[in-house]
């Protein structure tokens, strides 16, 4: 037994498998880990009550080192969040916290749940629902994807407001366990997300602007409430969803991952084992209803809308692309199509585009050449987007080198031809920024 305290073997790698409806299978595999990064894996896992002596130590430095701005509300669960985001190492930890408190000072979190006011587009369009404590004591929170309009708001609402409305959602969220850890009497510090991804089409997922806001967000979430995930069921997932995944895992910690569960349309199963029927909206599995049996719960769950491009009051705010230097421009003919290739040299090399049309809309599809130059594997079926409203953008992670292929389809106009100016950058592997203590 004492060989294994020179190293140990551990790990978990996650492989997306869809086998149609069913749930995508979790494969355990092992990989060499030293002992030093043990931490909250192992015996003791950083849990109050359930430290080694290096943790109680590095518990007993992080408070003195921030003694300076110690509240009394902080307690030793507190700071142990702080810790075990950062394995313990006590001045990253501590640089963590003094960066939210200057965000949680700046934005005026303390007071945010008496003095904010959700702004009217926000409330209306961002979907979300606070189904209920799980069999733990656990505050789950829904939130369905199909109309969330990431790039929609981007065009229609500063970014600041809308990580100003997510602080108000998190701190409910805290809230709502400070009040079940005073009716349960024990301590309540995790909440559960049922993320819904069925309808969130691949172009909505991959639209660059909608990746930049998203990243945001998960730096929010990451940056400034650490440790506070107990679990994320991602159900109803596309063919598509690792490679939607793989956009923001840059930003998110392993111990965050390691918390996802990923499953197909068979998932009614796995979230009757945490959240009791009784309390699980009927459309979920459970049997709660609305008062009029509404199964779909759209008394306490908002489903959101798409914003109307009316609504992009920022839109004339953005440079026309085709002002802006290295950009090319091609016409479409009517009742035709033109293909734009794309050299990509490395496995994991990300794709960005951007393009927009003089007038009218046109499609847009995304394809892998293969090496007979003949044959085009489709990734992106081809989509009508409004790119004469806004600049049109997308992502996308080349798992394989190669020739890339963007597709412009006007086959379906019998009338117009359309102008197209656009962009594209090819990113070398690992160009995202990882996962760190930047956003404020």
């Amino acid at each position: 037994m004492e060989a294994l305290s020179e190293s140990i073997s551990y790990g978990i790698e996650i492989v997306f498998t869809h086998l149609r409806t069913q749930t995508v299978r979790l494969v355990v595999i092992s990989i060499n880990c030293k002992e030093t990064f043990r931490s909250s894996f192992f015996k003791m896992n950083g849990y109050v009550g359930n430290l080694t002596s290096m943790q109680e130590e590095a518990l007993k430095k992080l408070k003195e080192a921030v003694a300076d701005v110690h509240r009394t509300s902080y307690d030793d669960y507190y700071y142990l969040r702080w810790l075990r985001a950062r394995e313990f190492d006590v001045a990253k930890a501590e640089a963590m916290m003094r960066k939210n408190l200057a965000y949680r000072n700046k934005i005026g979190a303390d007071t945010i749940l008496e003095n904010y006011k959700v702004p009217e587009l926000i409330d209306k369009c961002y979907p979300r629902g606070y189904i209920g404590p799980d069999k733990d004591g656990c505050p789950v929170r829904y939130m369905p994807f199909k109309n969330l309009d990431l790039r929609g708001f981007a065009y229609s609402v500063k970014k600041s407001e809308i990580l100003k409305f997510l602080t108000y959602i998190f701190e409910k969220d805290i809230k709502e366990m400070e009040e079940l850890s005073k009716k349960t009497g024990k301590v309540i510090e995790k909440h559960c997300y049922i993320l819904d991804i069925d309808g969130y089409t691949f172009q909505q997922a991959t639209n660059k602007d909608s990746i930049s806001l998203l990243n945001d967000i998960v730096k929010l979430y990451e940056g400034h409430y650490p440790e506070r995930m107990k679990t994320a069921y991602f159900i109803n997932t596309p063919m598509y969803f690792n490679v939607v995944l793989n956009l923001s895992k840059p930003f998110l910690s392993e111990t965050t991952l390691k918390k996802f569960y990923i499953y197909g349309k068979d998932f009614k199963k796995a979230l009757l084992n945490d959240i009791d029927a009784e309390i699980l909206p009927k459309f979920l599995g459970g049997l709660r209803t609305d008062p009029d049996g509404n199964p779909t719960c759209e008394s306490f769950i908002n489903f959101g809308s798409l914003i109307s491009p009316e609504n992009y009051v920022l839109k004339n705010s953005v440079t026309s692309l085709k002002e802006e230097e290295g950009v090319s421009c091609i016409k479409v003919p009517r009742l035709s199509y033109r293909l734009v290739n794309i050299d990509v040299p490395d496995v994991n090399s990300t794709v960005e585009w951007v393009f927009e049309t003089s007038t009218n809309d046109i499609a847009v599809g995304y394809y892998f050449q293969h090496e007979n130059g003949k044959d085009l594997e489709e990734l992106l079926s081809p989509e009508r987007v409004s790119s004469h409203l806004v600049p049109e953008s997308g992502t996308f992670i080349c798992e394989k080198p190669g020739t890339y292929v963007l597709k412009f389809d006007n086959t379906y106009s019998w009338l117009s031809s359309k102008k197209v100016f656009y962009k594209i950058k090819v990113l070398p592997p690992n160009a995202a920024t990882a996962c760190d203590d930047s956003f404020e």
